[in-house]
């Protein structure tokens, strides 16, 4: 699915490698599939994102703590759409809505759009679970931070 020679950090391969560990017989997880503990180390830049449709709508259900650090806000409960997100949701939306459509996993780097952190970058990782093998109804991901310039960790 994503080669590993592509990703930038540690931390977003492990939890790629995590959630294909959960793939069994091409099924995509469920929820139910995830323990966190057997995450703990990762819990910190992990999220969850609730899809809903129709209309296609998805709301942020769990942000890991050094998300909510970098980005200076608590997105957990926040919408992605222009009231609740901010200037770059149509961006994300149409990021989330491109792994539903898809049913695949998809990894990224992005100049991050954090106030006072225009030196950094970030890693993002999102992938599809289905609770009944069919619809995708949650977004798994995980975003690592770093500089641009250093590719040091923030």
């Amino acid at each position: 699915m994503i080669d590993a020679s592509l990703f930038k950090t540690g931390v977003v391969r492990q939890v790629y490698e995590y959630w294909l560990g959960k793939c069994v017989r091409g099924r995509l997880p469920r929820r139910a599939d995830l323990r966190p503990d057997e995450m703990r180390v990762f819990l910190p830049y992990l999220f969850m994102v609730d899809v809903t449709q129709p209309p296609l709508a998805f709301r942020f259900r769990l942000v890991g703590t050094k998300i909510t650090e970098w980005a200076g806000k608590e997105f957990t409960g926040v919408a992605v759409d222009e009231d609740s997100y901010g200037p770059h949701w149509r961006r994300v939306f149409d990021v989330y809505a491109g792994v539903v459509d898809s049913r695949r996993p998809q990894l990224d780097i992005w100049d991050a759009p954090w106030v006072s952190r225009e030196f950094v970058r970030y890693e993002r990782l999102i992938a599809p679970l289905s609770s009944d093998g069919q619809a995708i109804d949650i977004l798994f991901g995980a975003l690592y931070a770093f500089t641009a310039e250093t590719d040091a960790a923030v």
